[in-house]
């Protein structure tokens, strides 16, 4: 099975897939689906696929999910010592990689168990829910949404199992001063003084933790990026910067956001300088005898998604799901990005195990 992972990731490697540019290695992946599994229905969105096995409509519909775009530019993959390497390795084409051998290798055994289906989208880095594959794919196929009865999702997890998913709330802070130049700094106000109370209050928010179905959320806010409309020579009349908060899944989006609105009014920003750009829902976690049962046949280490994913979209339709991947969270977006080639056997082993379901 090695040999077959490596060759398998290698190719998907090869095929740059910047988010927004997915459409040549959904080409391939589809391609792949058809020749090796003809019996196999697929249904496509814009650069999107869910793949249909034949199988048992009255089995439980057990749904592997995964993401084909990328972050890091793109480069040539390679092996080394264990790792490969490429744009993408842990974050996640090593777990599409993992299901497209699982199904070549253990379909048949899979499906006397499972109504087995996969799911692999574009559009998920950095894009608003909106734009998001998968998104797009609920919204142009509503009716398979309403027969699954477990999802689990490749992202990079060290081959951990992580529970849900923090929310995410975007927020720009202006904060306004005076124009003037830097010679005669008395003829102005520099806006970034301004901010340095409210720098200095939420640099001392620690995290809070939450800690739900024994694992470990964190809620945490930080500023991410800052940006003024002068020159260097030129005292600063507006500073904005972006404050970013990742929230456990103890609250309803709306009610982050209104957590969210009075914890900066408080650092010291007025309600007319915060704006809401960008916001998206915590994923929870919603235990099933299915979804218990699978856990426990995978038998690793359980722990709290300390980011977002698409758990959150699913679990908001009532889809019970779940990260689990063999990628490594350190190793996402970075631009040598690699993974562990003997982590992929293991993944590919423990999914295996499911094929000893007990009816």
């Amino acid at each position: 099975m090695e040999n077959q992972l490596s060759s398998q990731l290698l190719h998907l490697l090869s095929i740059a897939s910047p988010t927004f540019h997915e459409s040549v290695i959904s080409k391939h992946i589809q391609e792949t689906v058809q020749s090796q599994f003809p019996a196999a229905t697929i249904k496509t969105h814009e650069d999107s696929l869910i793949i249909e096995f034949p199988s048992n409509p009255n089995l439980p519909h057990l749904v592997f999910v995964g993401h084909s775009d990328t972050v890091p530019p793109f480069f040539t993959p390679y092996i080394d010592n264990g790792k490969i390497y490429g744009s993408g390795a842990s974050d996640m084409k090593a777990a599409l990689a993992c299901y497209l051998t699982l199904f070549e290798v253990s379909l048949e055994k899979l499906t006397e168990h499972y109504r087995l289906s996969c799911i692999i989208y574009a559009r998920e880095e950095g894009t608003t829910l909106e734009q998001n594959g998968l998104s797009g794919l609920i919204s142009a196929y509503p009716e398979f949404f309403t027969h699954i009865d477990l999802a689990i999702i490749g992202e990079p997890t060290n081959n951990h199992i992580q529970l849900g998913c923090v929310g995410s709330i975007h927020a720009e802070i202006d904060f306004i001063g005076k124009a003037c130049h830097s010679a005669r700094p008395w003829d102005g106000k520099n806006a970034l003084y301004e901010a340095i109370p409210f720098l200095q209050a939420i640099s001392q928010e620690g995290p809070t933790k939450h800690t739900l179905f024994g694992v470990d959320f964190y809620d945490v806010m930080s500023v991410t990026s800052t940006k003024n409309d002068s020159g260097r020579t030129t005292i600063p009349g507006k500073w904005t910067c972006n404050v970013n908060f990742r929230f456990a899944p103890v609250y309803t989006l709306d009610e982050a956001v209104s957590y969210f609105i009075n914890k900066l009014k408080a650092f010291g920003a007025t309600s007319e300088n915060i704006q809401i750009i960008d916001q998206v829902p915590a994923g929870s976690v919603i235990e099933t005898p299915l979804f218990k049962q699978v856990v426990a046949q995978l038998n690793q280490p359980v722990e709290a998604k300390q980011a977002w994913t698409d758990v959150a979209q699913l679990t908001r339709l009532g889809i019970p799901a779940f990260n689990f991947g063999p990628g490594l969270t350190a190793q996402a977006h970075r631009p040598d990005e690699y993974v562990v080639l003997e982590d992929m056997v293991k993944h590919c082993s423990l999914l295996e195990s499911l094929t000893k379901r007990k009816p």
